[in-house]
């Protein structure tokens, strides 16, 4: 630390000072001698130059320039540079021939004697082929633009047009498709055409030439034919279904349907009807338009039997009926009353268990009713014990005369013996007849009057089956007014159509 601070104390720091400011002028000093070097250098290398393009020049024009050199050569050699220096042209160091060896032609037409330059080995030569590959390399500079230019041009004309294809008898979405694939607009023109298809092309205003994006290509397209055009109705009877099918392919008549159905009578393929949808259409003035239906038989259908049977007993007929439908069997329900089946499931069926069957196919079933009330046999029980006998059956017992049934048997009851009704159905009113036998006229003289006979032959003979009436005649008499004081017929039995003459007294008599 003392070392450093005593080159700050009196004479060290002028003597430290001092050997500072030498070292600086002593490299100063070296780099302006480098830089005259350098600068001799250069100049001694473009004298080189100057004469070697001297030299050049003597050797192809000749020696009647050689003076007019030599004189130049000083103004030459105090040229510190050349005017141009692209007529330096190439330049390369090469190793300078020896003495002993010879010099060929064509070096000596090339290369002349020069001033040494630094370096006794260093010559300078000139490149006599310059001029053409400069004329050349600005060709293939020409022929490389114009081929660029070229080239983009091709490319922006490939990337902004495009070639249409040949649409004519192509589909209408082909071409629309394409249009919106390639940027160009499309207009469509629909037009009737009996021999192309609907939105098939007929004509395109561009066809196998480039179009421009976003250009427009016009197209017309079929409607096929048209269907205002009047259609000359065949004699579909006397066709086969082949027949009506070419028919219609060649008139163009789409809205004549083929409907083809099954039939057990008419072979498969004939015709079976012919019907106009609109009623008001006839077959004389039928258009292309007008709607109709041609139906031919497609024969007997045949199923094959490849449906196995279930068995249903004892199950809801619901089940079945589903089952019958899904296999599209032809189901038939009869009802049954069952005293072990309940009420709405099944009893039996036609078919077997496991029995193949084919669709189409009929079965039956017997769906059970519950348990049924019976009408019994009146005839063998008393009308008084008609309805403890009537199973719950209403009965309604009724006792009429008889001519042929003696009193008290059974003559007829309302509903048929052995009827039975189901829980769910109503029961009806059963009315059972016994017989009270012949009819039996009373004594009614003198103690009957006029107003009571009405009742008395009402009561105990009309409305018990007798068609018994009374005929009434006046006489003269002492009873009372209005008494029955003569009968034709009385205490005895009398025939179920019979007249009874009944006379009434007039009072008018004096006892």
């Amino acid at each position: 630390m003392s070392d450093f601070l005593s080159n700050f104390s009196g004479d060290n720091y002028e003597k430290t000072r001092q050997q500072k400011n030498e070292q600086k002028d002593k490299l100063g000093n070296q780099a302006e001698t480098k830089k005259i070097k350098s600068g001799k250098m250069s100049v001694k290398k473009k004298r080189s130059v100057a004469e070697k393009h001297e030299n050049d020049s003597e050797m192809l024009y000749g020696p009647q320039n050689s003076n007019n050199t030599r004189q130049n050569k000083t103004s030459t050699k105090e040229v510190t540079q050349p005017e141009n220096l692209e007529e330096l042209i190439y330049t390369k160091k090469r190793s300078k021939k020896k003495k002993s060896e010879p010099v060929t032609t064509k070096e000596a037409s090339v290369v002349t004697p020069v001033e040494q330059s630094r370096n006794p080995d260093e010559v300078i030569e000139t490149d006599p082929t310059y001029k053409k590959k400069k004329i050349r390399k600005f060709m293939y500079i020409g022929f490389g633009t114009f081929a660029a230019v070229a080239l983009l041009y091709f490319g922006y004309y490939q990337m902004t047009h495009v070639k249409v294809p040949d649409f004519e008898g192509k589909e209408l979405s082909e071409v629309r498709e394409w249009t919106s694939e390639n940027g160009v607009k499309l207009q469509v023109e629909q037009k009737y055409n009996f021999d192309k298809e609907a939105n098939v092309i007929i004509h395109q205003t561009v066809k196998n030439k480039q179009i421009k994006k976003g250009q427009e290509l016009g197209v017309d397209a079929s409607l096929g034919a048209d269907p205002e055009e009047p259609v000359s109705l065949p004699d579909f009877k006397s066709m086969k279904i082949n027949d009506a099918k070419n028919w219609i392919s060649e008139q163009k008549a789409d809205n004549v349907a083929i409907i083809e159905e099954y039939n057990d009578k008419i072979p498969a393929g004939d015709y079976v009807k012919f019907e106009i949808t609109n009623k008001d259409v006839k077959a004389e003035n039928y258009k292309r338009k007008d709607k109709s239906k041609v139906y031919f038989s497609k024969g007997k259908e045949v199923f094959e039997k490849d449906i196995a049977m279930l068995d249903f007993a004892g199950k809801p007929k619901e089940e079945a009926t589903e089952w019958a439908k899904k296999n599209e069997i032809t189901l038939k329900v009869d009802e049954a009353d069952s005293d072990t089946v309940e009420s709405g499931k099944i009893i039996s069926q036609s078919i077997g268990k496991d029995t193949k069957v084919a669709k189409k196919e009929s079965m039956s079933i017997i769906v059970s009713t519950g348990k049924a009330l019976t009408v019994p046999d009146f005839s063998q029980f008393k009308s008084e014990e008609a309805e403890a006998k009537a199973n719950g059956l209403q009965v309604q017992v009724q006792q009429v005369f008889s001519e042929e049934v003696p009193y008290g048997q059974f003559i007829s009851q309302s509903v048929e013996i052995g009827k039975k009704y189901t829980e769910k159905e109503p029961k009806p009113l059963i009315q059972v007849v016994y017989s009270i036998g012949k009819p039996y006229i009373k004594d009614l003289r003198d103690n009957t009057l006029e107003g009571d006979l009405q009742k008395i032959f009402y009561d105990e003979y009309q409305s018990k089956g007798a068609n018994i009436t009374y005929r009434v005649t006046y006489v003269d008499s002492t009873v009372t007014k209005g008494t029955v004081v003569k009968m034709s017929q009385y205490n005895e039995f009398i025939p179920i159509n019979s007249v009874v003459q009944i006379g009434i007294s007039k009072g008018n008599l004096k006892p």
